[in-house]
């Protein structure tokens, strides 16, 4: 998502809540299991940036975390 800027764990954490809804809601066993491996990389990427302040994920990650949020209708992505 191109209009996407960074501002901090919070962005990681909005799309954490929005795949745990999809994943809590999903009866497809495949879907489930790469919910479950957004989540767990979601999950890692927020323990790094709520430790440290200064910590700015990789740009690949920034991309996938602004697809997320513009998926999950986050307005603060625009």
């Amino acid at each position: 998502m191109s209009d996407f800027t960074y501002q901090g764990p919070a962005d990681i954490d909005r799309a954490i809540g929005y795949f745990v809804g999809l994943d809590d809601s999903e009866k497809d066993a495949l879907a489930v299991i790469e919910f479950d491996g957004v989540i767990d990389e979601l999950q890692a990427e927020y323990e790094k940036a709520s430790a440290d302040p200064a910590y700015r994920p990789t740009d690949d990650f920034l991309v996938r975390l602004g697809d997320y949020l513009g998926m999950a209708g986050d307005s603060a992505t625009a």
